[in-house]
């Protein structure tokens, strides 16, 4: 398998489990695992009810656009502090090698 085939089944596999994970607690009958079964579990449901059920699948999928959106912004954030963070420490690293070499420097010259 290819490097980028890896990838992309990753990614598929982590969009997925946080899919779940979202919707786990919003509606569970849209886990990915549920939803092939849902004709058949619903499958004596009259026309309102399937009206309203329908009404609340829309409604929980909303929720998790919403959701999802704070979850992506919480990544994105956390991504960037972290950035921030190792770029400090490869800085101050770089700062204590300069200081160490000049220190040397000014020793050859005493």
């Amino acid at each position: 398998m290819s490097p980028s085939a890896s990838t992309g089944t990753d990614n598929r596999q982590m969009a997925e489990q946080i899919y779940d994970m979202l919707m786990g607690d919003i509606e569970p009958d849209l886990l990915l695992a549920n939803i092939p079964g849902l004709d058949e579990k619903y499958k004596g449901e009259t026309d309102a009810e399937h009206k309203a059920r329908m009404k609340k699948y829309k409604d929980a999928y909303e929720k998790f656009d919403v959701e999802l959106a704070e979850f992506m912004g919480k990544v994105k954030q956390e991504t960037r502090e972290n950035k921030r963070n190792a770029l400090k420490e490869k800085e101050q690293v770089s700062r204590e090698e300069e200081s160490d070499k000049i220190a040397d420097i000014e020793s050859a010259f005493t």
